[in-house]
């Protein structure tokens, strides 16, 4: 699974936050989301579990794309 970096940017941008900034909102460190939205690293539990209660209008298909 990989996250959809346009959709998570453009939640970013709504909200004027940063991507560092939501890493610690979600209890991660800023290069392990950085890593998982660049599409480095698959998406982790933390990672996901941390956007889904950042963003709970939204769902997992919604903010992650199908390799």
């Amino acid at each position: 699974m990989k996250l959809s970096k346009r959709k998570i940017n453009a939640i970013m941008q709504e909200q004027g936050i940063s991507q560092n900034a939501l890493a610690r909102t979600i209890g991660v460190r800023p290069g392990t989301l950085s890593n998982a939205l660049g599409g480095r690293r698959g998406v982790g539990r933390a990672v996901l579990a941390g956007l889904l209660r950042q963003f709970p209008n939204e769902s997992v298909a919604s903010l992650t794309e199908r390799r």
